[in-house]
């Protein structure tokens, strides 16, 4: 097996961003009531900064939305990206020996 092969393999077992998007847009919708525009921006601004809405931004949308849907917003996008198997888990930076061994 090449490294480039390798890394391939292993690039494929992660979430890409536009599975990220939608497990987050059906997390937050199935629990709360968001326009879907918002709930859209929201969830694009939380998966740009690692799962935060930035401060400047969140008075503005705490205007709009509830504020518990924006702080589960939160925890399930850095669930989904920093818990166990996530996107951006300590897995995602070890070295395979396999991808060496040739």
């Amino acid at each position: 097996m090449s490294i480039q092969q390798a890394s391939w393999s292993t690039r494929s077992r992660w979430p890409s961003y536009s599975d990220c998007y939608s497990t987050v847009i059906r997390a937050v919708d199935a629990m709360y009531d968001v326009r879907g525009y918002l709930l859209s921006e929201l969830v694009v601004l939380c998966l740009k900064n690692r799962a935060a809405i930035p401060l400047a931004r969140r008075t503005f949308y705490e205007s709009c939305v509830q504020k518990e849907a924006i702080d589960y917003l939160e925890q399930f996008t850095a669930h989904l990206l920093f818990g166990p198997k996530g996107r951006f888990s300590p897995e995602e930076y070890r070295y395979y020996s396999e991808a060496w061994s040739e």
